[in-house]
């Protein structure tokens, strides 16, 4: 039977094995201790679309839950649903793009009060930033909102 030698090179492997257990174990510590810092407040968001069909404000109401398409983010529940005359815009007969209503649409402007953060970069909610002006798409209760846009954010009781 051989017997091995214990060589400087074993212990150059077992120093590297332990590093790199060392290193993965205080990336994951570090990790955890960025998540918990994060401390969320109460922010206040507007959504405006410029043309839905009426019907819409059926599925609509104060405290519906409040869900963004994609990311599926919670944009917390209605606090206001306002109502104003559709914008639709269109070519008149000389080609210029103008502004009007169309019949059984409406504009609609809905006040959501959302649990997240307000930072530089936008909106984080549920781990998805936003920013005012960006075009998303919401289910609000049970209607779909299509390419609305965030109007208005603001922190709330601060």
């Amino acid at each position: 039977m051989r017997k091995h030698k214990f060589t400087w090179i074993d212990l150059l492997i077992i120093i590297v094995i332990v590093l790199a257990a060392v290193s993965v174990k205080s990336k994951f510590e570090k990790a955890n201790v960025a998540t918990n810092e994060v401390q969320k407040k109460d922010i206040e968001i507007s959504f405006y679309i410029e043309a839905v069909p009426e019907t819409v404000l059926n599925g609509i109401h104060i405290d519906s839950p409040v869900k963004e398409s994609i990311q599926g983010s919670s944009f917390g529940k209605v606090t206001k649903i306002e109502k104003g005359p559709s914008v639709v815009f269109a070519s008149d007969d000389s080609g210029n793009v103008v502004a009007s209503e169309k019949e059984g649409y409406i504009s609609l402007t809905l006040t959501m009060k959302a649990s997240g953060e307000l930072n530089p970069n936008g909106i984080s909610l549920d781990k998805s930033v936003y920013y005012v002006g960006q075009t998303i798409t919401l289910y609000a209760g049970n209607s779909i909102l299509k390419d609305g846009r965030i109007s208005y954010v603001n922190i709330l009781n601060e």
